[in-house]
């Protein structure tokens, strides 16, 4: 029986890291942004340095048509810090997000949504309060199989 790890207080860093928004109409469908991601570093020379990272928040409010706003990005590391910027990415140094719940997922990809519902509920029964933001480290992946790392920031109280 598939199980899911947890863990509490764990930090997440990540160096040269470059992103990229997704636009609200692919938030469902990462794929497309992925692979403009890697096509961009591959055009201009550059190396990942371990997996992917896809990052969201929760709704943030609405635009001017009603529709709930969402962040959300695709993410990797780079082997160097010295990059080229253009739009529509975006690099930053370092990314240190302290205070997180940590849930390690080993399943099939679709039932991913479980990992993440674990940290919440165990949030809420803990009283304890999230960030909003969600970070899903794709270790690794083979046929439907996924191994993530789900990080959960709380927020300081």
């Amino acid at each position: 029986m598939p199980q899911i790890e947890f863990r509490e207080n764990k930090v997440l860093k990540l160096i040269n890291v470059l992103s990229r928004k997704v636009p609200k109409s692919e938030i469902m469908s990462q794929d497309k942004q992925v692979v403009m991601l890697m096509n961009w570093i591959k055009a201009k020379g550059y190396q990942t340095v371990g997996p992917l990272i896809m990052y969201s928040t929760g709704i943030t409010g609405t635009d001017s048509d009603g529709q709930p706003i969402i962040d959300s990005r695709v993410m990797v590391q780079l082997n160097t810090s010295n990059v080229r910027l253009e739009l529509p990415y975006r690099f930053e140094k370092e990314v240190r997000i302290p205070n997180c719940l940590l849930a390690r997922f080993n399943d099939e990809a679709e039932k991913l949504q479980f990992a993440t519902n674990k940290l919440t509920l165990y949030a809420y029964e803990n009283d304890l309060e999230l960030t909003g933001e969600t970070y899903i480290v794709l270790i690794e992946q083979q046929e439907n199989n996924l191994l993530a790392d789900v990080f959960m920031p709380l927020k300081n109280t």
